[in-house]
């Protein structure tokens, strides 16, 4: 796991690095400025923000940061005041830690930052969702405009992976191929048989989105609904 410090005191940086990179590949910015190239260039699993960086300050480079991405910030501040701390979380830090602080406390903090943040991008990818079509994998559910559908399991496998792969023609048999094993006889209507029923199913709700389109000659495809933002 990579860790970016961005840090100006060369002591600090010294024992920042010697304390962490048993557990991390700790990358090293003195100032804001170097931070910010390097956040722009590289990814990492968690950024230790000093409040007074030179040339730009921790809330600046805080702010840019939560503009890009969900990386976890743990900010650092010889500062005690509350309002510095509030000012840092209102701006997106995730933590923070007054200086002097004790090592093994930081470790565990960041250890828990990025626990959290890879537990919300597990369950952000169980749902697949493009305008009014949401899919919950876990919870085996689908729905449209907000009313649910129900479908039987190879229904449901089959429009998750057409969903999965929304630009993508498959073919019968690629469909045949990721819905059964090996061993089972291969027959092209099957899967007619299944967008037929999603389709009608979909007709039921009353949704003009048929879900699943069909791409004469080749297969079928992923029916986007026209106000789906990808």
């Amino acid at each position: 796991m990579r860790l970016l410090v961005a840090e100006d005191e060369v002591l600090m940086q010294e024992l920042l690095t010697l304390h962490l990179s048993a557990d991390y590949d700790v990358v090293i910015a003195k100032d804001g400025a170097e931070a910010l190239e390097k956040i722009n260039l590289e990814t990492f699993d968690a950024i230790l923000l000093d409040i007074m960086l030179p040339y730009v300050d921790g809330f600046t480079l805080c702010a840019e940061v939560r503009r890009m991405s969900q990386t976890p910030i743990l900010m650092l501040t010889a500062r005690t005041e509350v309002e510095d701390r509030v000012r840092g979380l209102e701006l997106g830090a995730d933590d923070y830690l007054v200086k002097p602080f004790d090592f093994a406390e930081l470790k565990a903090r960041i250890h828990a930052l990025i626990r959290r943040s890879t537990m919300q991008e597990e369950k952000d990818e169980s749902v697949i969702q493009y305008g009014p079509f949401k899919m919950d994998i876990q919870s085996f559910s689908v729905y449209m405009d907000g009313q649910k559908i129900d479908f039987t399991v190879k229904e449901f496998e089959l429009l998750k992976q057409l969903a999965l792969a929304p630009n993508q023609v498959f073919t019968r048999d690629d469909l045949l191929h990721l819905l059964w094993d090996e061993d089972h006889e291969r027959d092209g209507r099957a899967i007619d048989s299944h967008v037929k029923n999603v389709r009608y199913k979909m007709k039921k709700i009353g949704t003009s989105t048929k879900l699943i389109k069909t791409v004469w000659g080749l297969g079928y495809q992923f029916d986007m609904p026209e106000d789906a933002h990808v």
